[in-house]
């Protein structure tokens, strides 16, 4: 009987994680968002499914879901919580994301808020959850598994295009703390997986050459269950393929 617990659950890929986990009546499901809608509170699903509001930019939000779940042993954890760092000005000038974060337009509101969801509440949350999935480690078979919804903007090597500035740093940063976890939790098996551009919500348009987050996760899905102690710390692809930090 796995127990998964699923951030940002209430929206996009997050949801759509939760949509899968929940069809098994084996699963206990562990869902986190700062607010869920109708759809994912009211649903009856075969998977015993309890939802967390939390909000990661409070850190005594996180204490009081550290206090519900306790001890409960958490055997994988995904976290797709983020926000995208674009300016909410230039969002109602234009339909073209990449015009709401260039270096002319950024402001230190934006850049502020994104490490603080991205950053800071990643770490927050992720850390509270630790003793959870040591938990599950030392009763299970395998390593519990935390991994995480990364971008490949996040990637220093890859960045040939420029711009993107909250998002970018933001999930560099994101990267840097997922190594270190990967080191001083060797018990747990960090991973960070970059979807691809996938229609979650995160911007007020859809993007151009966007997939459905059902189509993402059901190539995600066969790596998070394959990942081992060998990928602990590192950055992928959906498809499979690593991504240079």
């Amino acid at each position: 009987m796995p127990t998964i617990a699923i951030s940002g659950a209430g929206s996009g890929i997050g949801h759509e994680f939760l949509q899968h986990y929940a069809k098994d009546s084996s699963n206990t499901v562990h869902t986190i968002d700062v607010s869920f809608s109708d759809e994912v509170t009211d649903g009856e699903a075969p998977a015993h499914v309890t939802t967390h509001e939390v909000n990661t930019s409070e850190p005594s939000s996180i204490e009081n879901l550290k206090n519900d779940l306790k001890d409960k042993p958490i055997d994988i954890f995904i976290h797709s919580a983020a926000v995208r760092g674009l300016v909410k000005s230039m969002t109602e000038k234009t339909d073209d994301p990449k015009g709401a974060e260039t270096m002319e337009v950024m402001d230190a509101e934006t850049m502020t808020m994104c490490f603080q969801v991205n950053i800071l509440g990643s770490f927050l949350l992720i850390r509270s959850l630790i003793p959870n999935l040591k938990a599950a480690s030392a009763q299970g078979k395998s390593k519990a598994k935390c991994v995480i919804m990364g971008s490949r903007m996040g990637s220093i090597t890859s960045n040939n295009d420029g711009g993107s500035y909250a998002y970018r740093a933001s999930k560099a940063g994101l990267n840097a703390l997922i190594k270190s976890f990967s080191v001083d939790v060797p018990e747990v098996i960090f991973v960070i997986i970059h979807p691809g551009r996938v229609e979650s919500r995160m911007t007020h348009v859809r993007e151009e050459g966007a997939v459905d987050p059902d189509q993402a996760i059901e190539e995600m899905l066969p790596l998070i269950e394959n990942f081992t102690e060998k990928d602990t710390g590192k950055f992928y692809v959906r498809e499979g393929e690593e991504i240079p930090w």
